[in-house]
């Protein structure tokens, strides 16, 4: 188990479900589970909400099978689609494969279309195959991850690359406790088709803070404290 969640990690790929699958894996007894079920597991917690369309002038404009598009000709914009990637990816952690595989597709330029589309099915893969990993009761699970921070690397009118810095929160039933995890994603996007399109994907764990030295809530209170709230749609400044 170790081996191929190593193996999916160096494919460069993983802003969130990869990390979350290593994760996982870390923490649940037992193996994969090898069943092949494509379905998502039962979400739990804060709704994430709908993308709000024109909430910024950076975008997005408008929703394409829910994923959020049409961002800014600009630096603003090329953040906003950057941004835009690590909470698609959030979403596409609670729904099934191909509903994953499709929202990331709308995401990506056509030159990296299918092969990110080919490591979002193994990062869903992943992340699923550890939440089942303790069998059918190991299905509830708990995803978010909130941007914190963002900075621009380097911008031209046709390309940019943005780091985001990220806290993902995730807990499923069968973990022996919920777990979170300090990440910044590493998005270079083009501009294409008149968008933003991601070109390609990597992140590196931290810059991770100390935690306080509150108790760890156990898992089963967790999932069904987080049940009972609402969520927030973030958005770039």
């Amino acid at each position: 188990m170790a081996d191929q969640t190593a193996r999916l990690w160096r494919i460069g790929f993983t802003v969130v479900a990869l990390a979350l699958g290593m994760l996982i894996g870390a923490f649940l007894s037992g193996g994969f589970n090898q069943s092949g079920d494509s379905t998502a597991a039962d979400a739990v917690g804060p709704d994430v909400g709908e993308i709000r369309v024109g909430a910024s002038s950076a975008g997005p404009t408008a929703t394409v099978d829910g994923v959020g598009v049409g961002f800014a000709h600009d630096q603003e914009g090329a953040v906003a689609a950057a941004t835009n990637l690590v909470l698609t990816l959030e979403q596409a952690g609670n729904t099934d494969r191909a509903g994953a595989v499709r929202n990331y597709q709308v995401l990506s330029a056509d030159a990296s279309k299918q092969s990110l589309a080919d490591e979002m099915a193994a990062s869903w893969d992943a992340l699923h195959q550890g939440i089942t990993a303790n069998g059918p009761n190991a299905s509830a699970l708990f995803l978010r991850t909130i941007p914190v921070g963002h900075e621009v690397i380097r911008y031209a009118d046709d390309r940019a690359t943005v780091e985001v810095w990220t806290l993902t929160l995730v807990a499923a039933a069968g973990m022996t406790q919920p777990l979170a995890s300090w990440e910044t994603a590493s998005i270079e996007v083009v501009w294409e088709n008149d968008d933003w399109k991601v070109w390609s994907a990597d992140s590196t764990p931290g810059p991770s803070p100390a935690w306080s030295q509150a108790p760890i809530t156990a898992t089963d209170a967790f999932l069904t404290a987080v049940d009972e709230l609402e969520g927030y749609r973030y958005v770039t400044r």
